[in-house]
């Protein structure tokens, strides 16, 4: 059961505030004389003039400040504007008593019986605005006492909580939580490594310079959280959060200023999440050149159900194409983005969007829907991608990551497409599993098709994706919300991430800007240990109060532990798209193509060693435990440098 405390009845309260109105104009009067002449002993004639003037003065001043609402305003979330206006309002008061003792004095003799000196009504102006709004912030301060920790004694469930960055949002935050729009919270203490605001204060919380110290500070103010108040979107947080974080206080963030439209103020505070981690600021693209390629352009997406083909299926539909065509194996993830996109868009999205169901390994399906919709540009990521899985269906992965592909570019050749995006992965440079190794013939072929074809054929290559399916990141969760363990393959396995809306928009962005033949390498950022990462995960969805552990399992077959961008010899160039750069690859002829194909069928029809096979036609495919052997002693000399 839950206690309210007792309010007076509104009229019963406006007539207290009349009631102190009342005494303070006439207070502010005396005054007002005494600061005048300076001089604490008051004329008898004042008191003579006062007694005159003082019940016109006190109804006219209550009736100004009625009429100019100021028993209206909600004292408890009053703000500067209310200030102001009680400034104009006793100003038109002080104002119409002036010229109340003009106007009497000139029907009254003698004509002193009236007359102050001017300087007396300036001064009575400045004295109740300040006697009146001073009751009105005490007030403010009592009824609201529970936000200002220097005014009450602190109550269960109350969170002492420290605010990083003293600018425009940090000063908002703060307000807004002494209004009690956050709940049980109270701003203890305020940082920022701005010099000019060291030892300043925002509505009476201190603001202190030292964000390298926040571990100290949150243990000197008992703070229990954390709302880091920056909120350009632009610029590595990482380390700020990772100091956050490790004084083990529940860390939040202001979210970046657009993603706030039409968002209440308490929305814009929100948990950390995998970006703000890993410490990769999404950027924001322009996409003009992405729009004059695809506008009244028909687009075909394979794969486009999934994680990377329906983010490009959302990014597309903006920019005007004439049809954009979805084709995938799995009706259901296909279905469900259209109805995601139906709710978003209504009835102009079903002229648009085409949902084809089929495989690429199926010529005949493909050359189907090629000629009924003759699509212009073909995006290609339809993979089989889940490395232990593939170790234990190598024939699969070929047929579909190799052959699929294949097929797929030979039927947009025949059907006059202009341009064909290889999807690709960093798991196909110095591949250890079987998965990169088809991901990198892929590379090879659309290379090779590039030569002798009038369709520009392209291929980007990216690591991994934050939350796409089958990736790392969704089993942490779930394995940390069910109680954990959470299990990792090895302490030292390092890789790169992106979110998926931003390699959806770099794919595209390089897409626009190639001219056939090239292979594009998106810029990764830093590569992240997963153990870290695990780390904070566990942080950051964990319950307070349990201790999750990680446990680790071993590394898993074809698995190594880090990834790279580049083969040797490779090298890069950069691209007008600072984020977007250009490798050279080496280039096959088809007859070498055709041969390498020949190689795979005759494995597949004779159920031969397809791993064997593929170490014969990938000169750079090469075993796990040669390369993580060479990490982990690598890794191991340079700890025993450290340590010495």
């Amino acid at each position: 059961m839950t206690t309210t405390k007792p309010q007076l009845h509104k009229s019963v309260r406006t007539l207290l505030w009349v009631i102190l109105d009342a005494v303070l104009i006439n207070v502010s009067m005396i005054l007002s004389q005494i600061i005048r002449y300076a001089d604490p002993v008051i004329p008898e004639e004042f008191f003579a003039i006062y007694l005159r003037i003082a019940p016109a003065m006190t109804v006219f001043t209550l009736i100004v400040l009625a009429l100019f609402g100021i028993y209206r305003i909600m004292w408890q979330y009053a703000s500067a504007e209310d200030l102001i206006r009680l400034a104009i309002t006793t100003l038109v008061a002080a104002l119409g008593v002036y010229f109340f003792g003009v106007i009497a004095n000139q029907f009254v003799q003698p004509e002193s019986l009236f007359r102050l000196h001017r300087m007396v009504y300036l001064v009575h102006w400045l004295m109740s605005t300040a006697l009146i709004g001073l009751s009105r912030i005490l007030y403010r301060m009592y009824i609201r006492r529970e936000n200002f920790p220097l005014l009450h004694k602190e109550k269960d469930g109350v969170r002492r909580v420290m605010v990083v960055g003293a600018g425009w949002a940090g000063a908002n935050l703060v307000h807004e939580m002494q209004r009690g729009n956050y709940g049980k919270r109270i701003p203890i203490i305020v940082v920022d490594d701005d010099l000019d605001r060291n030892g300043s204060a925002i509505g009476g919380v201190p603001v202190v310079r030292g964000s390298g110290n926040i571990l100290r500070l949150a243990c000197d103010y008992r703070i229990d959280e954390i709302i880091i108040a920056i909120s350009t979107p632009h610029g590595d947080l990482k380390p700020l959060i990772e100091k956050c974080l490790a004084t083990g206080c529940k860390v939040k963030r202001i979210s970046p200023m657009e993603d706030l439209s039409g968002q209440t103020t308490k929305n814009s505070v929100r948990d950390l999440n995998l970006t703000d981690l890993l410490g990769r600021p999404e950027e924001t693209l322009d996409m003009t050149k992405v729009a004059a390629m695809c506008q009244g352009k028909t687009i075909l997406i394979t794969g486009g159900g999934g994680s990377i083909g329906s983010e490009l299926c959302r990014r597309l539909l903006p920019l005007k194409p004439a049809k954009v065509i979805l084709y995938d194996i799995s009706e259901n993830y296909m279905y469900d983005l259209y109805s995601e996109l139906s709710l978003r868009y209504g009835d102009d999205m079903k002229d648009i969007l085409e949902l084809c169901v089929g495989s690429v390994r199926d010529e005949e399906r493909l050359d189907e829907v090629f000629r009924k919709y003759k699509p212009q540009i073909v995006l290609h990521a339809a993979a089989h991608k889940h490395v232990p899985l593939m170790e234990d269906c190598p024939a699969q992965a070929v047929k579909n990551n190799v052959f699929g592909t294949y097929l797929t570019a030979k039927v947009a050749i025949s059907h006059h497409a202009q341009r064909f995006v290889l999807i690709s992965t960093d798991k196909a440079v110095n591949p250890t599993n079987i998965m990169g190794a088809t991901k990198r013939m892929a590379e090879m072929i659309i290379e090779a098709m590039n030569q002798d074809s009038e369709t520009e054929f392209t291929a980007v290559r990216f690591g991994n994706v934050l939350g796409s399916h089958g990736s790392v990141v969704p089993k942490f969760e779930q394995q940390i919300r069910s109680g954990g363990p959470v299990t990792l393959t090895h302490p030292e396995i390092i890789r790169y991430f992106m979110t998926i809306p931003e390699a959806a928009s770099l794919v595209l962005q390089a897409a626009s800007i190639a001219k056939g033949g090239e292979l594009f390498v998106l810029d990764m950022g830093r590569p992240v240990k997963i153990r870290e990462l695990a780390q904070r995960m566990i942080q950051l969805y964990g319950d307070e109060n349990q201790k999750i552990e990680i446990v680790y399992t071993g590394l898993r077959p074809g698995e190594k532990l880090y990834e790279e961008l580049l083969l040797a010899g490779e090298g890069i160039a950069t691209t007008e798209n600072e984020k977007i750069f250009v490798a050279k690859p080496e280039v096959f002829s088809m007859e070498q193509i055709d041969a390498m194909l020949e190689t795979l069928r005759q494995c597949i029809d004779s159920c031969g060693d397809m791993r064997s096979c593929l170490h014969q036609l990938v000169p750079t495919f090469r075993e796990p435990a040669e390369i993580n052997n060479a990490v982990v002693s690598a890794a191991s000399a340079e700890n025993g440098a450290v340590s010495a």
